[in-house]
């Protein structure tokens, strides 16, 4: 397995296990909606994942889900923030996936480093 590749599994197995976590928990996000979003796409372009009652995720049941899990408030327009990504010039931060790519040369879970328990 090459290195994009562990790095897509390693955002799948975090979702998962986001998705794991009860919404009563107090968990949430402190990293953008946008970075949040991106990763929440990537993973389901990428994967058909299956929830309880045996439906494949969509991008935006999904979202509802993590959403849910992390206190967050869930955005109208989804969509547009992926788009919103797309349009970066990258003047500020690198794209997310090179950061991602970064990050996991130093912590084995980097969504995790933008999750903290209210």
């Amino acid at each position: 397995m090459n290195e994009k590749e562990c790095m897509f599994e390693t955002m799948k197995s975090e979702i998962l296990a986001i998705l794991a976590l009860p919404p009563s928990a107090g968990y949430t996000w402190k990293g953008t909606t946008t970075d949040l979003l991106e990763v929440i796409n990537a993973v389901v372009m990428r994967y058909e994942l299956i929830d309880d009652t045996g439906q494949c995720y969509t991008f935006g049941r999904l979202t509802h889900d993590i959403c849910l899990r992390l206190n967050r408030r869930e955005p109208h327009n989804p969509r547009a923030y992926l788009a919103k990504a797309r349009l970066r010039k990258n003047l500020r931060r690198p794209p997310l996936m090179l950061r991602y790519e970064a990050a996991l040369h130093h912590t084995a879970s980097p969504l995790f480093n933008q999750i903290v328990k209210k």
